[in-house]
């Protein structure tokens, strides 16, 4: 690829193998064909990769082509290069209310999922997170709300908040998470629209392997107890 001023870079993508086959647009792709809908690939809905009696689901969440944001998107399509016999995964790039119905209709035993998380701060208001490239992994019970609090994240799902907060929240309202399910995130460094997957602040560019490694420990160990 040549950069603006002529140079080469040879920098690797963040979508490469097979996601980037997709990207090019060398045959339909979830990311760059507007006619794309998940589960559209011949997979369950929702599915991009693998099929929804698979005992483990890792679910990208988040905001696509939106830098840190997109994230768990990344991620998603990184698992999907792996062709893991046995794994589901999903790109949910869209609400959380669908990502509740995507896991749901599942047989999953162990679900993973992955994203960014803003704290220190309201999501979109351009400033960094508390503490960028932090990695956290939490069970879902961390995440247990009131019922006022659970009809206002309806209402932020409805407006098109996709955060991996919101996506565990409607999930354990409706009893649709297994006992194994993990969720690994890492704060952002940039939090607002205007950047695409292009690139990464360096904080979460630095967290990415450390993710994907904490995925890949999570899937074997799902596999070797499924």
């Amino acid at each position: 690829m040549t950069t603006d001023d002529g140079c080469e870079d040879d920098s690797q993508p963040l979508f490469d193998g097979r996601a980037g086959t997709l990207r090019d647009g060398t045959e339909s792709g979830p990311l760059f064909d507007d006619a794309y809908q998940p589960g559209e690939s011949g997979a369950a809905a929702g599915l991009v990769g693998g099929r929804d009696d698979d005992p483990v689901l890792v679910a990208g969440v988040g905001y696509p082509l939106l830098g840190d944001l997109a994230l768990g998107t990344v991620v998603a399509y990184r698992v999907l290069e792996w062709n893991l016999p046995g794994v589901a995964v999903a790109d949910c790039s869209h609400t959380p209310i669908a990502a509740y119905q995507t896991i749901d209709e599942g047989a999953y035993e162990t679900v993973i999922l992955v994203g960014t998380e803003k704290r220190g701060g309201e999501l979109n208001d351009g400033e960094p997170s508390a503490n960028p490239g932090t990695v956290r992994e939490y069970d879902p019970a961390e995440f247990a709300v009131s019922d006022d609090d659970l009809v206002a994240r309806i209402g932020e799902c409805a407006m098109g908040s996709n955060t991996v907060e919101n996506v565990v929240v409607i999930a354990n309202a409706f009893d649709a998470l297994p006992d194994e399910t993990r969720i690994i995130t890492v704060e952002p460094g940039y939090d607002s629209w205007g950047t695409t997957v292009e690139e990464f602040t360096a904080p979460v560019e630095e967290a990415l392997e450390d993710v994907l490694e904490r995925v890949l420990e999570s899937v074997e160990g799902a596999l070797a107890e499924a």
